[in-house]
């Protein structure tokens, strides 16, 4: 036999357990991002009428 003639598996593996970590790990962190976004974006509301954000404070000081 060839190495033409051989047969290649085309079965796709379930990922291991350090991709689904990974996977996790990543949601996770992207999860505590957005929520550190927004609960700091309304900690910097100077009243109730104006939207809060990462420049606001900067600005009124």
């Amino acid at each position: 036999m060839t190495q033409f003639d051989t047969q290649v598996a085309t079965r796709k593996s379930p990922p291991d357990v350090f991709t689904v970590l990974l996977v996790v790990a990543t949601l996770l962190l992207a999860g505590g991002v957005a929520w550190l976004y927004l609960v700091n974006s309304e900690h910097s509301k100077v009243d109730n009428r104006s939207d809060g954000g990462p420049l606001v404070l900067v600005d009124q000081q």
